[in-house]
């Protein structure tokens, strides 16, 4: 029997969009986890919801770009993240 190895992948956050000129950067700096969805162990499809964020003017849900499981959840509820932040690290490869 061939087992596969893990293909980890590493879900980072992405820059925060620039919003209107009226408003300024609306998730620049003080954005913190509201609530985290997932856990080690549930596996996720593309675009499913890993986190939320919120700022004083927003909250947004951070989705992951890749399907898979996940091993590890590197945030806390509370945590102030930034661009690069490590969110989660997902094992990408196929099951057997």
């Amino acid at each position: 029997m061939n087992a596969i190895a893990p293909a980890l992948f590493e879900l980072r956050l992405a820059a925060f969009p620039k919003c209107w000129s009226t408003c300024g950067n609306c998730a620049g700096d003080g954005s913190f986890v509201a609530e985290i969805v997932v856990r080690p162990g549930d596996v996720l499809q593309f675009n499913d919801t890993v986190i939320r964020t919120e700022t004083s003017k927003v909250s947004t849900d951070v989705p992951t770009p890749r399907a898979g499981r996940v091993v590890a959840v590197h945030v806390a509820v509370g945590d102030e993240v930034r661009e690069d932040t490590l969110i989660a690290t997902l094992d990408i490869a196929p099951a057997a």
